[in-house]
Order: C-alpha cells, then structure tokens, then sequence
C-alpha cells in the first residue's frame, strides 16, 4: 500500500510541476516477490503504522492546499487530482487480503 501511495504522490507532484511523471514499473499483484514471502513481525508491524501514519500526512498536507478547481483539472495526462485521491482511497485490496496483523500473535 505504501508503494502504491508514494507512486501516486510522485505522479502528483510531477504533474503540479509541469513534468510528466517517470513510468511507473510497479507490477502491483501480478507477481510474489521474496519481500512478500517475508515474516513479518509486530516490529514491522510497528515500522508499518509508523511509515503508513507519515504517509497520509504527507497526502493530507499536499491534498488540503488544492483548490476545488485544482482537484478537479488534471493537469498534464491522466486522471483529475481528485480521481487519483479516490482511487487510492478504493485500494485497499492488499490490506483486506492480509488481514488485522495485531491479532496474530
């Protein structure tokens, strides 16, 4: 999810700069690499909530000084800011596949 938001935010801000945003080369689910086969421990799980808990305010913080308009324009190719801010909002698919990790123990 993590990677997910930084690729979004990195196309944002590229795009509000007037440069087209680096190709994204991020295979999402079609591939298992080794990183995903990894033990994951409430360490990690601490790491996680920590990085995810930045994460979000970095987009509340670049979201919350966008215009109405300045959501709803796209600027260069692809989606209005607003449809990108939705779409990652929807994609919790990752999460919901692994479940509430504080419960194993």
């Amino acid at each position: 999810m993590a990677d997910h938001l930084v690729d979004h935010l990195a196309e944002i801000e590229d795009r509000l700069a007037g440069r087209v945003p680096l190709p994204d080369h991020w295979h999402a689910s079609m591939i298992t690499t080794a990183a995903d086969l990894a033990p994951f421990t409430e360490q990690d799980l601490d790491e996680a909530r920590s990085r995810l808990t930045r994460l979000a305010r970095i987009w509340t913080a670049r979201l919350e000084v966008l215009s109405q308009e300045q959501l709803d324009h796209s600027p260069g190719a692809g989606w209005t800011l607003r449809q990108v801010a939705f779409h990652l909002g929807g994609s919790v698919y990752y999460a919901d596949a692994v479940g509430d990790l504080s419960l194993r123990r």
